[in-house]
């Protein structure tokens, strides 16, 4: 009868063995899983692959910046196919945050105007030249919007002529920094007015 608990007792240290690395086994596979969704879910995963392949490409000679030469453009153009062709991208938003408040008269009457502006490209870069640049814009567009008359917001023909002049300021802006306009588009995603 002692011969049968000597051999139940390794049988059972065998088997408490075995139910703690089947779940030390569990645990990792869940961590890990839980790791790799969190990477997957948060972009992170697709950074890394960006990353692997800006590697790949040789960097663009530098071209002598002399009278009008624009290198960032032109190496963007050589990255899209060449030969002037712009590949067709998606656009990137960029809210102009915080939202434009200004005042203006109207017949003896203080009013307030608040307008919310989002600019359109097509490249990170120039998206990127805009945060840059980005008190020297809001300066210009304040000074643009301040300088109104109501009957410039009233109707949907001056708020459009608003809109292309503040496209332009900014474009102006962009042409002075970096060379080229950049920005397509700009639209409205608020306007107040009280």
């Amino acid at each position: 009868m002692a011969q049968k608990d000597e051999a139940k007792a390794p049988a059972k240290k065998g088997a408490g063995i075995m139910k703690i690395l089947f779940l030390l086994l569990a645990a990792v596979l869940l961590v890990s899983g839980a790791v790799g969704a969190t990477l997957y879910y948060t972009g992170a995963l697709h950074k890394t692959a960006e990353v692997a392949q800006e590697e790949e490409e040789p960097p663009a000679p530098k071209a002598a910046e002399g009278h009008g030469s624009k290198p960032a453009k032109a190496q963007r153009k050589a990255k899209a196919g060449g030969h002037g062709e712009t590949a067709a991208r998606a656009p990137i938003y960029q809210a102009l945050d915080p939202p434009f408040i200004v005042n203006f008269e109207d017949q003896g009457v203080l009013r307030y105007l608040q307008i919310g502006l989002s600019v359109m490209a097509r490249e990170q870069q120039i998206i990127d030249a805009v945060n840059n640049n980005m008190p020297q814009i809001r300066n210009n567009l304040i000074l643009l919007f301040g300088g109104q008359k109501l009957e410039t917001f009233n109707g949907n023909e001056g708020r459009e002529r608003l809109r292309t002049q503040a496209l332009e300021q900014i474009q102006a802006v962009l042409n002075e920094e970096i060379g080229e306009p950049g920005i397509e588009a700009i639209y409205y995603t608020a306007f107040v007015m009280q």
